[in-house]
C-alpha cells in the first residue's frame, strides 16, 4: 500500500495521536497475549505492571536510538509523552475490563 495516496492530517502534531495508538494497541496486545499464555485466570496487576514499564522503556530506548544513531531525527519528549499516554489508556481499559477478561479465560 502506498502511502503517498493517503491525505495526511490536518493538525499540529498529528503524528503524537499515531504514537499515542500505537503504544496503546502494543500495550493491550502484549498483555492479551501474556493472559491467554498463563493457566490461571486472574488479572495480575503486576504482570500488567511490568507490561506497562517495559512499554514505556521501548518507547524512551527508540527515542534515544533516534536521537543518537540518526541525522535526519531527533529525540521528542513530546513523543514519549504521546506514548504513556497511550500505554496508561491502555492500563485503564485492561483493568476496566478485569471481570470480562477473567470470565472469558474461565470460559477457554
Amino acid at each position: 500500500m502506498r502511502t503517498t495516496n493517503m491525505p495526511k492530517p490536518e493538525f499540529d502534531h498529528a503524528d503524537k495521536v499515531f504514537h499515542c495508538f500505537a503504544y496503546f494497541g502494543l500495550t493491550l496486545c502484549w498483555y492479551l497475549y501474556y493472559f491467554s499464555r498463563k493457566s490461571t485466570s486472574i488479572l495480575k496487576k503486576q504482570a500488567l505492571f511490568v507490561i506497562c514499564s517495559l512499554s514505556a522503556a521501548f518507547g524512551i530506548f527508540i527515542e534515544v536510538v533516534q536521537g543518537v544513531f540518526t541525522t535526519y531525527r531527533s529525540i521528542d519528549a513530546l513523543d514519549v509523552l504521546a506514548n504513556i499516554t497511550g500505554i496508561v489508556l491502555a492500563f485503564l481499559l485492561i483493568l476496566s475490563l478485569k471481570n470480562r477478561l477473567e470470565k472469558i479465560k474461565r470460559q477457554l
